[in-house]
């Protein structure tokens, strides 16, 4: 599942959006390229980005509300248009939202959680008096964690924080840390923190007590667990030297499986490779990306 986009686009176009575009699939090895009935525009597109994804229940993707699609079936807008950002549990039902941008003046709102096929509000965490963001839901989505910034003073964070999904059992779970992702089982939390100059992946348990470092530096963008809950993939360095690696979460063995920086990466249900988009010299790339160190196969370019 991916944004397709007109390539190489018209000379004439004044900007990105204006040309055709649509949500697309193809197959894991690169063939059988199509896009989703009743999402092709050629003007005035909605801009897909990379607010989608696919569940059991169907496709869901952000256009101003978060809407749910089957293929083949026109889109159903299951929440209206004021959440900015939103995460699934791993099993699909549940969908966490937030309302504002981190830093936002005056914007301080509480996690919305929601069904994921009806839309139905299921409970609010976290309150107005803060800026509550970055939400992770548990598996069976009966919980969530996110953090807590002071909505009028960006600079000021009170660290991560979990509660039930209806909202209840408010609790701080570490002081100090950012961009909480439950595990697959469900009882560990990992997160990022600042380390001097550097930013370092680090090891909770959901219920709280005394943290872990898991990789102590280098860390640069986190793209999640693996479905089994061994890895956690991330990208280590920055700018050029940006690698795409995984990090065995028993044994803090960090292995760099590939040697560009992604700008995206996600797992493959059978947590055996992940799938990578690269950027270099305006050009994208796809890559299949084993976990086991073999070779990378690049599946799409803008070259080929």
């Amino acid at each position: 599942m991916y944004t397709g986009t007109r390539w190489p686009r018209p000379a004439r176009t004044k900007d990105g959006i204006d040309i055709l575009q649509a949500l697309c699939t193809m197959n894991a090895d690169g063939t059988n390229a199509q896009p989703l009935r009743y999402t092709v525009c050629s003007k005035r597109c909605p801009g897909f980005g990379q607010m989608f994804v696919w569940l059991r229940s169907g496709i869901l993707f952000q256009n101003g509300g978060i809407f749910r699609i089957v293929p083949g079936s026109k889109p159903k807008e299951i929440s209206r248009g004021d959440a900015v950002a939103y995460v699934t549990n791993q099993a699909g039902t549940r969908i966490a939202t937030q309302k504002y941008y981190p830093g936002c003046q005056g914007c301080g709102a509480p996690i919305t959680i929601l069904d994921a096929r009806s839309g139905a509000v299921v409970g609010m965490a976290g309150g107005k008096k803060f800026d509550n963001v970055n939400p992770s839901l548990s598996p069976d989505g009966t919980k969530v964690a996110f953090v807590r910034d002071a909505f009028n003073d960006p600079g000021k964070t009170f660290g991560i924080w979990t509660a039930n999904a209806d909202g209840s059992r408010l609790r701080q779970l570490v002081k100090v840390g950012d961009q909480p992702l439950w595990s697959p089982t469900g009882g560990k939390i990992a997160y990022v923190a600042d380390v001097g100059q550097s930013i370092a992946l680090r090891l909770v348990s959901a219920g709280g007590g005394k943290s872990r470092p898991l990789v102590p530096r280098n860390v640069e963008n986190v793209f999640g667990w693996s479905p089994d809950g061994r890895y956690i993939a991330f990208e280590s360095g920055t700018g050029s030297a940006g690698k795409l690696a995984v990090v065995d979460v028993a044994t803090g063995k960090v292995s760099r499986l590939l040697h560009s920086s992604p700008s995206t990466a996600v797992w493959s249900p059978a947590s055996s490779e992940l799938l990578a988009n690269t950027v270099s010299q305006k050009c994208w790339s796809t890559w299949r990306v084993p976990v086991d160190g073999s070779k990378p196969t690049l599946i799409s370019s803008c070259n080929s």
